[in-house]
């Protein structure tokens, strides 16, 4: 059963073989280099269990809201670790794929998302294609330019101002909010100094169109000095929503200008990375084209809603080593869509593992010597009068295995670390290299542990552990080991 040289060697884990890909192209995660990439299967009609999902990219993909899982080996630590998010999933869950077998991450399943999803209301935040959406005002000509650095990427809205005076321009950006007031950041380049302020104002309408108020935020005209011929990012202007009496008109649209008063004729105020989120705002900028994978667009790119999901760190402790793992995601508020990580190998580097399923605590020991072992059966055997043989009643299946395992740890803090989780008798999993033919791992209900000092003195750090064992199910998983 060595299965770097085995029979699952050279399968193609990505393909037919095993568990076959996704649809479409593997997504990459650009500020996780090390991390696997990922697909989406969509849904389809079938009879199967795994029908709904196409794995095999049959038909043309719908890609659903955010969600991504990437996955990094850690082989130092034994450990895969794992970076998840799905838009607006009030939690996640997350399943390792090996060789077919599909078994919940411990920790993972379910994981709580803590951080809320995040939405840029501007539907056309920064001018990368066009000016779709922005309507200039008076006394001003709005004009799309290009330079190579931009605060997000190479283009930006430039209001230039026909005579002296202010300019402005109406908003892309639907209103009224759902999750609260408007909260408006954007990035800003003046090419002179303007006498008046800068103004974000919102005119509040009822279903006929009537105008019920008008509310505003501003920046006064000292602070925007240090905007001159450099790009600066503005404070977050929240403008709230109009006080209306007992009896007005509900709200039901909403106009969004941005206006820099006191402005010289022909001189110009650049915007870009423009940011409208509803309730509150870090001023963190992102659109769906950010270069991190936890962004996207709702709709299409650059013209239309962009989220950021909230990112779930785990850590999977139990993957197993030197053979090729997938994990898959899903998420309660979309069951007919999975993201599936491409292969990853966890390395054992010849090292072997015992590790605790609860504190997620592991330590590499040294195993002296294969052991033998024991797989008993329950039988009887009953002699029968006249009959020169006896007759056997067995039970349908044999035990697990149960042998005595004798390990090395060869510091005092890997001594320590071993005692600690032997301590709950809860059983330990035993991951070792692929080709020693222990499988995916074993997990040991260990019975009274004996360990004592190999060489002449207490001063020696080598302790060899004798750990009497049966292999048992896996403990019921726990969730101690989300991260938020």
């Amino acid at each position: 059963m060595g299965y770097s040289r085995g029979q699952y060697a050279g399968a193609a884990y990505g393909g037919t073989v095993e568990v076959p890909a996704a649809s479409g192209a593997p997504i990459v995660d650009p500020t996780n280099p090390g991390g696997s990439g990922w697909t989406i299967g969509s849904a389809i009609t079938g009879s199967g269990p795994y029908a709904g999902f196409a794995y095999g990219g049959g038909g043309g993909l719908v890609r659903p809201a955010s969600g991504g899982i990437s996955a990094t080996p850690d082989p130092l630590l034994g450990q895969v670790r794992l970076s998840a998010w799905w838009s607006d999933a009030p939690y996640l869950r997350v399943v390792r794929i090996v060789k077919g077998v599909r078994t919940p991450v411990r920790g993972a399943y379910p994981a709580p998302v803590t951080t809320t999803t995040r939405r840029n209301r501007c539907t056309n935040p920064s001018a990368e294609v066009d000016t779709t959406g922005w309507l200039s005002g008076t006394n001003t000509t709005l004009t799309r330019i290009v330079e190579a650095a931009m605060p997000a990427g190479v283009a930006a809205f430039r209001l230039k101002a026909t005579a002296a005076g202010a300019v402005n321009a109406t908003v892309p950006v639907a209103l009224p909010l759902p999750d609260g007031a408007p909260c408006v950041s954007l990035a800003l380049r003046l090419s002179a100094a303007p006498s008046g302020a800068l103004t974000v104002s919102v005119a509040w309408r009822d279903a006929s169109n009537a105008l019920l108020a008008t509310t505003t935020a501003t920046i006064a005209a000292g602070s925007l000095t240090g905007y001159v011929n450099r790009w600066g990012r503005t404070p977050v202007l929240t403008v709230p929503y109009p006080g209306l009496g007992a009896g007005a008109a509900a709200i039901a649209t909403g106009v969004m200008t941005i206006s820099v008063a006191g402005m010289a004729a022909n001189a110009t105020a650049d915007l870009d990375a423009v940011l409208i989120e509803g309730g509150s705002s870090s001023g963190d900028y992102f659109d769906g084209s950010t270069p991190n994978a936890n962004t996207a667009w709702a709709g299409t790119p650059h013209a239309s809603v962009s989220t950021q999901a909230g990112v779930v760190s785990l850590v999977d402790t139990e993957a197993p080593l030197d053979v090729p793992i997938r994990y898959e995601l899903s998420a309660p508020d979309q069951p007919a869509f999975r993201a599936i990580s491409e292969p990853v190998t966890l390395d054992s580097g010849g090292r072997t593992w015992l590790t605790h399923p609860y504190s997620g605590a592991s330590v590499v020991v040294t195993v002296a010597e294969e052991p033998d072992q024991t797989r008993a059966i329950s039988r009887g055997v009953f002699e029968v009068i006249g009959r020169a043989r006896p007759i056997a009643i067995n039970a349908s299946q044999r035990q697990s295995s149960s042998a005595s395992l004798t390990v090395w740890t060869e510091t005092f803090a890997e001594r320590d670390a071993l005692l600690a989780m032997l301590d709950d008798g809860t059983p330990l999993l035993l991951r070792a290299p692929a080709e020693l033919g222990h499988g995916d791992g074993e997990w040991l209900s260990i019975g009274d542990v004996q360990y004592k000092v190999v060489g002449h003195g207490a001063w020696e750090h080598t302790r060899e552990f004798t750990l009497p064992y049966v292999v048992v199910d896996a403990p019921p998983a726990d969730d101690t080991l989300a991260v938020a």
